[in-house]
């Protein structure tokens, strides 16, 4: 049996030859309809490519308009064609290997504790 054989395009492979520096180019799109491209680390955390790019929104039109940091969490599409909301922000970007390098910066639908309560109910069988 051969080999198997990377694919030379995949920007996530730890083999691959896009982006020397090790950062990779990826387009962030914002709930104010802003886009923003940045290069960032390829193994950076969600949590650290949030705050990059919170950052760099400053600079545009209608940051005003945006809600704090803690209100937004990222979603992509993932490598099965599958929307994927991150809501782990302690995730490296290249373990969630998105389809494409796009971002969308989207409301979360509750508080974070909220969840955490519906979880650990969860887990203790409370309906």
């Amino acid at each position: 049996m051969p080999p198997a054989m990377t694919d030379s395009l995949d920007i996530w492979a730890v083999d691959s030859q896009i982006g020397a520096d090790g950062s990779i180019s990826v387009d962030f799109l914002l709930p104010t309809g802003i886009y923003i491209n940045l290069d960032v680390p390829r193994d950076a955390t969600i949590s650290h490519i949030k705050q990059l790019l919170w950052k760099q929104a400053h600079a545009y039109p209608l940051f005003h308009l945006l809600m704090e940091i803690d209100s937004y969490m990222f979603s992509c599409v993932n490598q099965t064609a599958v929307r994927e909301e991150l809501e782990d922000e302690t995730r490296r970007l290249c373990d969630v290997r998105p389809f494409l390098p796009v971002l969308k910066l989207v409301t979360r639908n509750c508080d974070p504790g909220e969840k955490l309560d519906s979880k650990i109910g969860v887990l203790i069988g409370k309906g």
